[in-house]
């Protein structure tokens, strides 16, 4: 812990905070319903994170997200590119957005 916090100076407490609210992610026992909005939930503040990214650092993403219960979560899933990446999906794996979810999904 102190070998990290020395590796980490300035950002060790935002690492550890994105830690814990990662694993509320992974937490089961929920119904379908408080499932979905934690998705949404994530899936915003993913999104924000990565355009506040991409705007302050020119960093550029493409990410895909979806629920972990295969049969309670087939509706739970998300793909988002930042304007510098829109063709990355088509360019890259040669399927679109929806296409590149359910392949996703097939891996879970």
């Amino acid at each position: 812990y102190e070998l990290f916090k020395k590796e980490y100076r300035d950002t060790w407490q935002d690492i550890l905070i994105k830690f814990e609210e990662s694993t509320q992610y992974t937490e089961t026992g929920k119904t379908i319903a408080q499932r979905q909005q934690l998705f949404n939930k994530s899936a915003k503040r993913f999104t924000q994170s990565l355009v506040a990214l991409s705007k302050a650092h020119g960093i550029e993403t493409a990410f895909v997200m979806a629920g972990s219960i295969v049969n309670q979560d087939v509706s739970l899933g998300y793909a988002y590119t930042t304007p510098g990446a829109e063709d990355f999906f088509m360019e890259c794996c040669h399927t679109d957005t929806d296409a590149i979810i359910g392949h996703f999904k097939a891996h879970i």
